[in-house]
């Protein structure tokens, strides 16, 4: 990795990222520790998933009862986040974009070559980090609360378009698209009823 791309992962990390942290993180604590009630009766729910905002990772997250084990029928709440609730606005690309031509202003970079006409920068000419830097924030959000609550609940990470892949919030394995996740937990030793 670059130098620049080191400097631009940090100043992503401490303005976009860490700001979000605790908010997110109590989230979690909160579906973890059932808080939120996603069904009337009262099956346990031992695999859910957390959906991010495709457009824009951090501005809502939602969690729900995993549709491969629990018939969706039955939810009847889903835990949500708006982050703009907690007085966090949401990041555009735009603000990424400002943030990175700040980074390698800083850094006597000259990015002229880069510019369009209109003055936007393509800087993935520069840094392509911010989805995997996003997705490590989730799991850390994630192991956080594990941690905090000693939740023995099964979480796995999809975007809301279901462009980027499943992965499992524990080890940050992403899943083949091949592959069911009932398949997958049960080649890690895990037996879970279905009740589908």
């Amino acid at each position: 990795m670059s130098y620049i791309e080191t400097k631009i992962d940090e100043a992503f990390i401490n303005n976009f990222l860490l700001p979000r942290e605790k908010v997110v993180t109590g989230f979690l604590v909160d579906v973890l520790s059932s808080k939120y009630q996603f069904r009337e009766d009262a099956h346990k729910i031992e695999v859910i998933s957390l959906y991010y905002y495709a457009a824009n990772p951090l501005a809502f997250l939602f969690a729900l009862p995993n549709y491969e084990y629990y018939n969706p029928d039955k939810t009847t709440n889903i835990a949500e986040l708006h982050l703009k609730e907690h007085s966090l606005e949401p990041y555009t690309y735009f603000d990424v974009q400002e943030l990175c031509k700040a980074v390698l202003r800083e850094n006597n970079t000259d990015y002229s070559a880069f510019l369009s006409d209109d003055n936007q920068l393509d800087f993935v000419n520069y840094w392509e980090n911010q989805r995997g830097l996003e997705i490590d924030f989730l799991k850390n959000c994630w192991k956080s609360a594990k941690d905090s609550t000693r939740s023995k609940m099964t979480g796995f990470l999809e975007s809301s378009d279901n462009s980027a892949g499943i992965i499992d919030l524990d080890n940050g394995f992403e899943l083949p698209f091949e592959i069911e996740i009932d398949e997958y937990l049960k080649s890690r030793g895990f037996l879970i009823n279905k009740e589908i």
